[in-house]
This record gives structure tokens, C-alpha cells and sequence, in this order.
């Protein structure tokens, strides 16, 4: 799959980033840095977050209008047919705009690529649907995947990615969903899927597709518990079944298993691979695990469940950041990296906290001789 964007270009731009974590580890000089982004340049356009936002907004009204004008030389015939034709004539106009965009002006997940991007995917959606009107549901998912997998692979978008894995996922859950047989050998068939495509990703090691590779790590690793996570199998058994109250499942004390092993799995891995994401959706899929046996095992009030939590989390966290202190096993309790909007947080407390004291005029009394002000001192 040809690549839209300049793939030297994204590596520079990677190669400068880890540079400047460097820099603020004192690992690099600013001039050494400053050597790097001259040996590495990039010319794409990338304006900030800000920026970014708006030349979104203001593109996808621009395609709003596209439409409406388009839409104006199909007013006499309003039938299904002339709906598939507008759709793909402004399928074809958005991703003609984009591919110029890219080319020619350089853009780089700016606002307006990413615009363009989704307003193409989506006249595309409606082009299927209007096509393929009353069919079974996984079919959608079966032919979306053909233009979610290639615009993925082609523009490394993240709103792509998380697209092709549900819709991927989904797939599976649907042609599962059925037969009885199905339904019961769900949970493994996401818990499968998962793990191969964690699997997968993971060996794929394109600077290209990093953050895409980062977004379909997360997706897989929560995918996986939640497949075998006891309340979610026992609610989804009674959704799928049409049940009023769930009721026990088949395999009830494998996924008792599962609820707390994977957690553990996750954070042994993650601390012993130097993974932090590993690590943090471990400590994130415990608390879940936690939440599950709650809800069945243990009877507490709220306020006793907080309190408990509360204690056990300050006590761990204290422990672990005075044991850390001097790194062991290559971790820490230092942080990695700056926080991207430590500058933006200084400037909205200012702007918060740090307005100048209004003068009050002249105020009369507090003196201590006479009065009004008066004292024997001046």
C-alpha cells in the first residue's frame, strides 16, 4: 500500500522528537538539537492544537456545502439512485481535495486532511448502505473493511484505526452471535481475535504507523479482558439471550479465573518488558476486576468501599514512590516526559489566580491614638 504522506518526512519528524526528550533530560545540548533538526528537516505543516480544531470545523462545513451544491443538480429526481451517484461524486471530490492537499500543500494530520478524510469515508458508508439497503448487519461490517483497511494503511489516521478494529471486532461478534454454538464460544472468539491482533501489531515496527501500532495495542489489550471478564460475559450472555436477569454462566470459575489473572499478566509483563502501557491498562483492567467481584462476592456501602480504596491506594502509591526513588529493575518513579500542556496550565492560572489586587481607596480607622487613622507614629 503506497503511503499519502512523505515517509522520510515522518521519520524526521520522530527523530526530532526523541531529540528533544533528550534535551529536556539533559541528554542533548540545545545545540546538538538544533544540529539534528537541521540533518533531519521536515516540511510538512502542522499548526497547533488550536489551529488544528478549527481548520477542522471550518473544512467539514465547507464539505457540508460541496454537498448541498452538489445535491442541487439531483433536486428533480429524489430517488435511491440519485443518493448513490451524489455520494460518490462527492466520495470522488473529497478524496480528489485531499490527495492535493497532501501533495501540494504539504499537510500532516492538520485539520483539513483529516476533514477531507472522514467526509470521503462517509459519503463511501452511505454509498454501501444505499446499495446493499436490508441486509444482514455483519455484510456492512464485511465490505466497510475493505475501504477502512486500505484508508488505515494509506493515511495512518487514528480515527481510522479505532474504525477498522471496532468494525473488525464487530465482525467477528456478529457472525458469532449467530447460532446458540456462537453465542456460547463468543467470549473466546474476542479473546482469539485479540490476542492475534495484539500480536500481530506488535511486530510491525514502521515509524510510519507508530501511533496507529500504540492506538490498535491499547484496543486489543482491552478487548482481550473485557472477553473474559465475568460481569461483562454474564451481562452480554443475558443481553444476547433476551434474558430479564442474568443469570450463571457456562465456565463461571474460568472466568473468575480470567478476571483476575489477566490483570496480573498485564502488569508482570508490563514491569518485567519495561511496558508502561502494559502496565497502566494492567492497573486499570485490576480496579476493574475489583468493581466485578464487588458486584458478586462482597457486600460493603459506598462509603466503606471509598474509604477502604482510598487507604489502599495512598499506602501503595506512598510505598511504591519511596521504593522507587532509587530506580530498580529499570523503573522509576520519575516521569518520562514534560507534560505537552505544562505551559498552557502556567497561563490559564495566571490568567485565573494572578489578577492584581484592586485598590481600595483610603481606608479610615485602625489607628491607635485617637482614631480616625491617627497614631503617634507617621
Amino acid at each position: 500500500m503506497i503511503k499519502a504522506y512523505n515517509n522520510t518526512w515522518v521519520t524526521n519528524i520522530y527523530v526530532r522528537e526523541i531529540a528533544a526528550g533528550w534535551v529536556s533530560k539533559n541528554l542533548l545540548t540545545k545545540e546538538q538539537e538544533a544540529k539534528i533538526r537541521t540533518a533531519y528537516p521536515d516540511a510538512f505543516y502542522r499548526p497547533g492544537i488550536f489551529v488544528t480544531i478549527g481548520l477542522f470545523v471550518f473544512t467539514s462545513i465547507a464539505c457540508l456545502f460541496f454537498g448541498g451544491f452538489v445535491s442541487l443538480f439531483f433536486i428533480d429526481s429524489v430517488s435511491g439512485d440519485s443518493f448513490e451517484a451524489l455520494s460518490v461524486i462527492c466520495a470522488a471530490g473529497f478524496f480528489g481535495a485531499l490527495e492535493f492537499a497532501i501533495r501540494d500543500r504539504k499537510l500532516f494530520h492538520s485539520g483539513v486532511d483529516n476533514a477531507l478524510l472522514y467526509a470521503a469515508i462517509g459519503c463511501c458508508f452511505s454509498f454501501f448502505v444505499l446499495t446493499i439497503e436490508g441486509e444482514k448487519p455483519w455484510l456492512y461490517c464485511f465490505l466497510s473493511l475493505f475501504l477502512l483497511v486500505p484508508a488505515m494503511l494509506r493515511y495512518a489516521d487514528f480515527l481510522m484505526t479505532v474504525m477498522t478494529y471496532l468494525v473488525a471486532l464487530a465482525l467477528v461478534a456478529l457472525i458469532f452471535a449467530e447460532s446458540s454454538l456462537g453465542k456460547a464460544l463468543l467470549p473466546f472468539a474476542i479473546m482469539i481475535f485479540s490476542f492475534l491482533s495484539y500480536m500481530l501489531v506488535s511486530r510491525n515496527t514502521s515509524i510510519y504507523y507508530r501511533k496507529c501500532r500504540q492506538v490498535l495495542e491499547v484496543l486489543s489489550l482491552i478487548t482481550f479482558y473485557l472477553g473474559g471478564n465475568y460481569y461483562v460475559v454474564r451481562e452480554g450472555n443475558a443481553m444476547l439471550n433476551d434474558l430479564p436477569v442474568s443469570t450463571q454462566i457456562a465456565f463461571s470459575y474460568l472466568f473468575y479465573f480470567f478476571t483476575a489473572a489477566i490483570p496480573a499478566a498485564y502488569i508482570w509483563l508490563g514491569l518485567k518488558k519495561h511496558d508502561r502501557l502494559l502496565l497502566v491498562i494492567g492497573l486499570l483492567a485490576l480496579g476493574a476486576s475489583v468493581v466485578t467481584y464487588r458486584m458478586y462476592f462482597i457486600q460493603l456501602t459506598a462509603s466503606q468501599e471509598l474509604t477502604i480504596a482510598g487507604l489502599f491506594t495512598i499506602v501503595v502509591s506512598i510505598l511504591l514512590i519511596k521504593y522507587l526513588e532509587t530506580p530498580k529493575y529499570g523503573v522509576s518513579d520519575e516521569p518520562e516526559e514534560q507534560r505537552k500542556f505544562a505551559y498552557l496550565e502556567t497561563v490559564l492560572v495566571a490568567e485565573v489566580l494572578g489578577q492584581t489586587p484592586q485598590d481600595k481607596g483610603i481606608e479610615f480607622g485602625g489607628g491607635n491614638f485617637g482614631g480616625g487613622g491617627a497614631g503617634e507614629a507617621y
